[in-house]
């Protein structure tokens, strides 16, 4: 599945009971409520308190928790311990970078206290990067309120309003390197390492479709269960339920110095057998790999069937095994009329298994008819017409650059092409 953060551009397949082996979700930019301090704000407190924040920062890439507590409101106990607990969770993951900086002011109504301090209420953001992997910043917002004490600004609640969740802030992480990926989890290290050896498999088979011009790396991570699954998405869990992972990130070439992460959920990956783990790894890989040329225009149709024809590919397996709901439905004369909707990808949708298995089954069909190389050229193709005239109008334009064929003609023949393997008792497997 493929997501923008803190978004998800779902992508799936059908290995599990309710649909979906794993998505993306892509961000088309940060959305924030506006602060309710004027444009006149105190100067000088905004100097202080990102003097506080560089302090801060500079106490977190040196793994120093006396320094640390140094930027902590004394009497804010709860807040030294979990600021403490965030530090240590923090020991193997290998930041590159690690800074904050201040937003707005008064970003967020506070909470009434007895305590008479003056107190701000910031918008902050985190920039980090992990060695190796991220040549460009990776961002999250944080909501943290700042109280003045004695002429200075310390950090007194991070908890006042909810901000992106990371790994570290759900537990203890454990940090495994592949030769190909860097695996986060909140479990332990012979467990990732499994993770690690489908990523590791995974990125030279996309490569092996999709080129090598992508960084040829990937990031997990890997929590302890849906709701910290959810926290990481910064979305409803339950929106996910069926789905075994998720790749986020932004659209378009932006992301380029950032390797987009794939999350796990464990709920999902646990009950999958070995090669519904191989599929959903290399699916959630594809979607790394073609996140410069996927644009807001690009229907997820295509991008989530990109996604599972390269994760099925080299399996054998026929299309009655790789999309068996839309079997049923084929031979019970449903035939869809029209190629499935951005939205029959959401997580919770009805029929969601049967958006992506149609979704493959479009990509098989370019396949079959033009080659592999042709599908690869219409994801391309399609980046390229900058979305002019729409998004169907953009797809007609690729299409008939690549393969000569319009939107409409393309799905007539998909549809011939589901009607015909019914008509032949679905016995045709094709390549993948």
């Amino acid at each position: 599945m493929d997501a923008g953060r803190r978004g998800v551009l779902a992508a799936g397949a059908a290995l599990v009971a309710a649909g979906g082996l794993g998505g993306a979700v892509w961000r088309g930019g940060h959305h924030h409520a506006p602060g309710t301090a004027s444009a006149g704000a105190d100067a000088e407190v905004r100097r202080a308190i990102q003097d506080a924040l560089d302090r801060r920062a500079a106490a977190v890439r040196a793994r120093d928790q006396g320094a640390l507590a140094a930027t902590l409101l004394p009497g804010a106990q709860a807040l030294r311990s979990s600021q403490s607990t965030m530090l240590r969770n923090l020991a193997q993951v290998p930041t590159a970078a690690w800074d904050y900086q201040l937003q707005a002011l008064d970003a967020f109504p506070l909470p009434p206290t007895l305590d008479p301090a003056e107190r701000r209420a910031v918008r902050v953001q985190l920039a980090y990067r992990l060695a190796g992997f991220d040549t460009q910043p990776v961002t999250a917002t944080q909501y943290l309120t700042f109280t003045r004490q004695g002429g200075s600004w310390l950090l007194s609640s991070d908890s006042d309003r909810a901000g992106d969740a990371e790994l570290w802030d759900l537990g203890p992480v454990n940090a495994v390197h592949g030769r190909y990926c860097l695996v986060l989890g909140l479990r332990g290290a012979d467990a990732l390492r499994a993770f690690a050896v489908e990523a590791d498999r995974a990125v030279p088979a996309v490569s092996a479709v999709w080129g090598d011009s992508w960084g040829q790396r990937t990031v997990l991570q890997v929590p302890l269960g849906l709701d910290q699954f959810g926290r990481l998405l910064g979305a409803d869990p339950l929106g996910y339920a069926s789905i075994a992972a998720v790749t986020t990130g932004e659209l378009g070439p932006a992301e380029a110095g950032r390797t987009e992460r794939i999350t796990v959920n464990p709920q999902v990956w646990d009950g999958l057998n070995a090669l519904g783990r191989r599929v959903v790894t290399t699916h959630e890989t594809t979607h790394v790999a073609t996140r410069a040329v996927t644009e807001q225009w690009t229907p997820r149709w295509l991008s989530e069937g990109v996604a599972n024809w390269t994760g099925y590919l080299g399996t054998g397996r026929s299309p009655q095994q790789i999309a068996p709901e839309l079997i049923v439905d084929l031979a019970a004369g449903r035939v869809p009329d029209h190629l499935p909707a951005d939205d029959a990808f959401d997580g919770s949708a009805p029929g969601l298994p049967q958006a992506y298995e149609q979704a493959w089954f479009a990509c098989r069909s370019v396949v079959l008819r033009h080659g592999q190389p042709r599908l690869v050229a219409l994801y391309h193709a399609l980046a390229a017409t900058g979305g002019r005239g729409g998004p169907d109008a953009a797809v007609d334009s690729a299409l008939r650059q690549t393969i000569g064929t319009g939107l409409t003609a393309f799905t007539a023949q998909w549809r011939s092409d589901l009607s015909g393997m019914v008509r032949a008792g679905a016995a045709v497997t094709g390549p993948g």
